[in-house]
This record gives structure tokens, sequence and C-alpha cells, in this order.
């Protein structure tokens, strides 16, 4: 084999690998596929719903309507790795989805198979190797990875623990947002009316003043808070509103990355944000740049 027979080859290999890695779902006729970052489509439009690619697997939903729909999982090529077997999914984190079987949420592995039998009214994704989750729906606690509580569910609502393994919890509706570890102790003594998750030691929290910025574990500003919403950190940008208007993104020293223009923002995966402007859904990368558009 030539070396230039080769060459071509790892491009290939490469370029089959970078459109695997970047498939964006988009609508059409009220159904769910995927294209790439050329726009070409990759997979038809043939799901209720469907999520975003982790290592190559996405959930999707059969049928025409979420409602009655069944769920399973599929690969880059959109052929089903895991049959649609159940009433709701999501995609997976850390090598585990929750699905959602007999009005019981679970969790299943890669193969499909069921490694932490439904009994949840609720639980959501695996973070730092702890998940929230409710036997009741009404107070929330920390699994681990074999299903047991290690929090018990006590709280009116929690966030996802954080690499620090410390969270915020609100113990009555009535209640201020505090900070503890997962050991359940106090970290803070500073509290807030609303916190979300932490990313990189830092969360999005808000003051009594209903402005948003974003702590550290310590419940230290180090974004002081002057925005009128704000969404967790990821991969180095976060979502804010200014003036209760438009969604840009900042970085951890609080500087524009990208203009507010936006009417609704989702978090950054593989380098892409899912957006909302007008009558369109767009993707943008790290700089604003938009990769793909598509209409509602």
């Amino acid at each position: 084999m030539t070396k230039k027979i080769k060459y071509l080859i790892i491009l290939m290999i490469l370029a089959c690998q970078a459109n695997a890695q970047n498939l964006f779902w988009f609508i059409e006729n009220q159904q769910i596929g995927f294209k790439n970052a050329a726009g070409v489509t990759v997979i038809k439009p043939r799901f209720a719903m469907a999520g975003q690619f982790t290592n190559g697997i996405a959930y999707a939903g059969t049928g025409t309507n979420q409602i009655g729909a069944r769920y399973g999982f599929i690969n880059e090529k959109g052929n089903w790795v895991i049959q649609p077997q159940f009433d709701a999914a999501d995609d997976f984190a850390e090598g585990r989805a929750r699905v959602l079987k007999n009005g019981k949420w679970g969790y299943i592995n890669t193969k499909g198979k069921m490694i932490i039998n439904p009994q949840f009214s609720l639980c959501y994704d695996f973070t730092n190797g702890f998940a929230v989750a409710s036997k009741d729906n009404k107070t929330w606690g920390l699994i681990d990875s074999t299903g047991k509580f290690i929090m018990e569910p006590t709280y009116n609502n929690i966030t996802n623990v954080g690499k620090d393994r410390v969270l915020a919890v609100k113990k009555t509706i009535g209640s201020p947002w505090k900070l503890i570890n997962i050991k359940n102790e106090s970290v803070s003594e500073k509290e807030f009316s609303l916190v979300r998750d932490f990313t990189d030691g830092i969360a999005p929290a808000r003051d009594k003043n209903d402005k948003w910025g974003f702590i550290n574990v310590q419940g230290d500003w180090v974004i002081e808070p002057v925005y009128t919403n704000a969404a967790s950190f990821s991969e180095g940008l976060a979502a804010v509103e200014i003036n209760y208007a438009n969604w840009g993104f900042i970085d951890k020293n609080n500087s524009l990355k990208i203009k507010p223009e936006f009417d609704r923002s989702a978090l950054f995966e593989n380098g892409a944000a899912l957006v909302e402007k007008g009558d369109e859904y767009l993707y943008i990368n790290k700089t604003g740049n938009i990769i793909l558009r598509f209409n509602k």
C-alpha cells in the first residue's frame, strides 16, 4: 500500500469519526432525525423524541407522538442497539442511562441490562458517581452506583453532586438553599434563594434580590449576581440572561464570549450548543457561529 493511499484512508477514518461525534438532531414534520455538521441528513426523521449521542449511543422513541412512544437506544447509523422497550429514557451518563418501566425509574448499562431495578418515582443522571432520586416525587436524596441511598431522601430539592462532593439542598418549600457535602455536613452558612448544579467547582446561584451570579463550594461569589437568569458552566462557558431578555454566554472570568441574542439556550456538548431564536433552532459553536439551523 502506498503512502498516499494510507494517507487517504486515514483521512477517511478521521472524517467518519468527526461526523460520528458531531451528529445534531433536527425536527422535520414533527419527527426527529440527525444531520452532520455539513447539514447532510445521516439519520432520516422517524423518531417521536431523541437525545444526543454519547459514545455513539442516543435514546430514541418510536412513533409519531411522545405520548405512547416506546424508547430504546440507537447507534449513529440509526439502528437499534437496545430495542425500544421502555416508557421513557434519557441519554447515557457515566455508563448508565435512566429508563422508565411500569411506572418506575431505574438504570441500564450500555448493553441494555438493568443494573438498578426500577424503584424510583423519579431520578436523574449520574454525576461524579451519584444521582439525585426520589421514592415519592416529594422528597429527594442521593443514590450511589448500586442504587442505595447514601443520603436519605429528606430534602424538598437538591442539586447534583459537584466534583468536590458538594451540593446545594433545600430542606422545605419555604427554606433557603444551603451548601452541604455528601456526608450531609454543612460547608457554608450562606443562604441563597436558588442554586443550580456545580461544574468545575462553580454553580449558578440567585441572591435575595433575584439576581443571578456564580458561587464556589464555600458559597463565595466568584461572579457577582448581576444577571436575571443563569445556567451551569459546560465546556468553559455558561449561558446567562440579561435584563429578562436574551441569552448569551460568558466564561469563568465573566467575559462575554457570545453576545446575548437568543431566546433560550442549552449546555455545550462536544463543542456545540442548541439555542432558540425566533422560529428557529440553531446549533452554535463556542465562538457563536452557526453550525446548523432548522425551523421549530
